[in-house]
């Protein structure tokens, strides 16, 4: 269907001519000569998703039409036509809230340029607002936050869930990639979720699991059994930890991918499946390919679609609002265990103290979102008072923070890379009071790593003590 371009123009011939042009390029063109038979026409229900108008009218001008339409349609975006000598007004009304400026006389292809670009904002503001609702329904739980990769993720999953290819979600353990299938599948509208971890269970039974299998296929199979692509039928199967699929599974799974059939084992007949298959992954699957381990036809089957899922130390400006929303979170499920009969839950605390904050934000989180959830509930339970303050926090995430926080600062001072390692091992030392065994566990080292670094600052800085 064709899109609305609402043009206001008093010039008659002007007019005229950019309705050709409009309609030429494929747009539903609908002139007014004044801005209030416009706004009139909108008010009363008329199709509308762009509006060029003219600047300087008769009777209602441009800017009170800008005004009407922000407080009836505000996410219309309008396109202010002007002479080159009102260009600084037109300027003010971008500040004041239309979308673009063009200058006459027009040319056709930057009005063409102008409208294309205002109604690309327009949809990807409906795809956000679509994304909006979903994560209000429960299909984005916990899988928040306002850093640019994030929002990336997020543009992506509306033009996403709306393919019928498969998608590869990729993403270090406890990023949320199951938190993504869920929402494309929300978005998608399609019928059961459903999901296996192909790593947690053997080859024989996953086949038997995916596929499913005929009475008498092998020992035990006394009846027949559907599949989980049956299971998924008209809806979306996840195979999460897809590397670790067997290779003897993999041309199996391609064939259902390429074919849209399965073969239950033991069967000599296939069976059609309508499934949108979504695959996660920790580890790097075209790597998997060139050492042999994963097929490279499968691959670039799975590969159509990928959706990336950043880790927590690449987004910090997501961790306040993610620890907020887990603190939100651990005083819903302790109301939720509340009873009549049963004492009253601990008091949960209601803020988080800004040192606290900081702690957090500096820290690596190699567990990502699942290992900060963790440490927010943890500290919600043992806490008493009405916060969360640093020593509420566990140990290494209160010695790792510290300890970052610390050399963020000493980065300030530009110092060299060998510098601000030898400042954070120290730190990191200082906080669990010289156990070395620990400051290993927490730095990654092994203790004989942390001794022979801890032994070369000795030679390097003599007149120190390490």
């Amino acid at each position: 269907m064709a899109e609305h371009v609402l043009l206001v123009e008093d010039d008659h011939e002007l007019r005229s001519l950019l309705v050709d042009v409009l309609s030429d390029a494929g747009y539903e063109a609908v002139p007014f000569a004044s801005a209030k038979a416009a706004l009139g026409a909108i008010a009363a229900g008329q199709a509308a998703d762009v509006v060029v108008t003219d600047l300087i009218m008769p009777g209602m001008q441009g800017q009170d039409l800008l005004r009407e339409l922000r407080g009836l349609r505000p996410e219309l975006n309008v396109i202010i036509m002007t002479a080159f000598g009102s260009i600084d007004s037109a300027i003010e009304l971008v500040k004041a809230g239309a979308y673009d400026y063009l200058t006459k006389p027009l040319g056709a292809d930057d009005l063409l340029l102008a409208v294309e670009r205002a109604l690309s904002e327009s949809r990807l503001r409906r795809e956000i607002a679509q994304r909006s609702r979903v994560a209000a329904a429960g299909a984005l739980r916990g899988f928040i936050g306002p850093s640019r990769p994030m929002q990336e993720v997020f543009q992506l999953l509306p033009r996403a869930a709306t393919s019928r290819h498969a998608v590869l979600i990729t993403g270090e353990s406890g990023t949320g990639k199951e938190l993504v299938a869920r929402a494309l599948h929300e978005l998608s509208g399609r019928g059961p979720f459903v999901t296996v971890n192909c790593g947690a269970l053997p080859e024989q039974l996953l086949e038997s699991e995916l596929f499913g299998h005929e009475k008498g296929a092998f020992t035990g199979a006394d009846r027949a059994k559907e599949g989980l692509f049956e299971a998924a039928h008209g809806g979306t199967l996840l195979l999460d930890e897809i590397a670790e699929l067997a290779p003897a599974l993999q041309p199996k799974l391609l064939r259902a991918l390429e074919h849209g059939e399965i073969r239950r084992v033991g069967a000599t007949q296939p069976r059609a499946v309508d499934v949108r298959l979504v695959a996660a992954t920790n580890r790097d699957l075209e790597n998997e390919v060139e050492l042999g381990r994963f097929r490279g036809d499968l691959f670039w089957r799975l590969n159509v679609l990928t959706i990336h899922v950043p880790p927590l130390r690449e987004r910090a400006a997501d961790i306040p609002l993610l620890a907020e929303y887990f603190l939100e979170e651990a005083a819903a499920d302790a109301r939720a265990t509340a009873t009549a009969d049963a004492p009253p839950p601990p008091k949960v605390p209601r803020t988080i103290a800004p040192e606290a904050v900081a702690i957090l934000t500096a820290y690596a989180w190699p567990g990502n979102v699942r290992e900060l959830r963790n440490a927010i509930h943890r500290a919600a339970t043992l806490v008493s008072g009405d916060e969360i303050r640093p020593e509420d926090l566990p140990p290494r995430v209160r010695q790792g923070g510290e300890a970052a926080s610390l050399v963020a600062g000493a980065s300030r001072q530009q110092l060299s890379l060998r510098d601000l390692e030898r400042l954070y091992v120290l730190e990191v030392l200082r906080q669990v009071a010289g156990n070395k065994s620990r400051a290993a566990e927490i730095l990654g080292f092994d203790r004989k790593t942390l001794y022979r670094k801890l032994e070369e600052y000795r030679t390097e800085y003599p007149d120190e003590s390490v």
